[in-house]
């Protein structure tokens, strides 16, 4: 692999999503300093870059590890939405313990998906 496409482990197309994540939330931060939109109307929808990210990480999977990383970056976003609304009555403080059940389960999940077959 040649230098040009290698940074920090991740291929070129890695680089290129995190440099338009990079563009679009300073665009909106800059629009936000400049008065041109106001920024707090949409903090609520924060949780969404996470399940975006989410998202692209399955589509983009090619072995079941990266596929179970990205249902958990959704998971993650639709628990950090359910809080940040209190829906179903959630909150940090009464619902953090499900934030661990989830990296266990996954955790487990993926052991007995990559465990070799002997």
């Amino acid at each position: 692999m040649s230098n040009r496409n290698r940074f920090n482990g991740y291929n070129s197309k890695d680089n290129i999503s995190f440099g338009i994540v990079l563009i679009v939330l300073g665009s909106f931060f800059l629009l936000d300093r400049l008065n041109m939109i106001n920024a707090r109307e949409y903090y609520q929808y924060w949780p969404a870059l996470i399940a975006l990210s989410g998202v692209i990480c399955v589509v983009r999977a090619s072995q079941l590890p990266e596929v179970l990383d990205g249902f958990m970056q959704i998971g993650i976003a639709a628990w950090l939405y359910a809080v940040t609304q209190h829906l179903y009555g959630l909150t940090w403080s009464n619902s953090w313990p499900l934030f661990i059940i989830a990296i266990g389960i996954n955790i487990v999940i993926k052991y007995f998906a990559e465990k070799p077959k002997t």
